[in-house]
C-alpha cells in the first residue's frame, strides 16, 4: 500500500471516529464538548486534505470534497454550539470574545463554510491548492481573535 493511501486510510478511519464523538458529546447535551468534537472533526479534515497538499498525492476530488463538505457542515453545526450559559464552562478554549462580539464571530464561521464549499468544487491540485490555502487561512483568522491561547 502507498504511504498516500495509508494515509487517506488513516484519515477516513479518523474521521469515523470524529464523527462517533461528535454525535455522543451532542446527544450528551454538553455544547462545550459538542464543539470540541465538532473542531476536533475540522481539524481531521485539515489534516486529510492537506494530504492531498503532497507532491506526490494522486487528487481525488471525490474525497476532497467529502472533507470540505464535511468542514462545511461544521461550520454550520458550530454557530449553534456556543450558546452563552457555555461562556463559563471551565473546559472550553473558547475565548470570551466569542460572546461578546457574536455576529462577528458567525461571520467567521460562515466565512469558513463559504471557504470549504468553495474548495470543494476543486476538480484538480492546480484549483485546489489556492481554496485550501483559504480555508486554512479562515482558520487561523478565527482562531487568532476566538480561540484561548494555550498556556505555557
Amino acid at each position: 500500500m502507498s504511504r498516500f493511501r495509508t494515509v487517506a486510510w488513516i484519515v477516513a478511519a479518523g474521521l469515523g471516529l470524529a464523527l462517533g464523538i461528535a454525535s455522543a458529546a451532542a446527544s450528551a447535551g454538553s455544547p462545550v464538548e459538542a464543539r470540541q468534537a465538532a473542531m476536533k472533526e475540522l481539524g481531521l479534515s485539515m489534516k486529510g486534505a492537506g494530504a492531498y497538499m503532497a507532491p506526490d498525492a494522486a487528487y481525488d476530488a471525490a474525497k476532497v470534497k467529502a472533507l470540505m463538505d464535511t468542514m462545511a457542515a461544521d461550520a454550520k453545526k458550530l454557530k449553534n454550539l456556543f450558546p452563552a450559559d457555555s461562556a463559563s464552562d471551565p473546559k472550553t478554549a473558547a475565548d470570551p470574545k466569542v460572546w461578546q462580539d457574536k455576529a462577528d464571530f458567525n461571520k467567521h464561521l460562515a466565512a469558513l463554510g463559504a471557504a470549504a464549499a468553495a474548495a470543494a468544487k476543486a476538480k484538480d491540485t492546480d484549483a485546489f491548492k489556492p481554496a485550501f490555502k483559504a480555508v486554512g487561512e479562515t482558520c487561523k483568522a478565527c482562531h487568532d481573535v476566538y480561540r484561548m491561547k494555550k498556556k505555557t
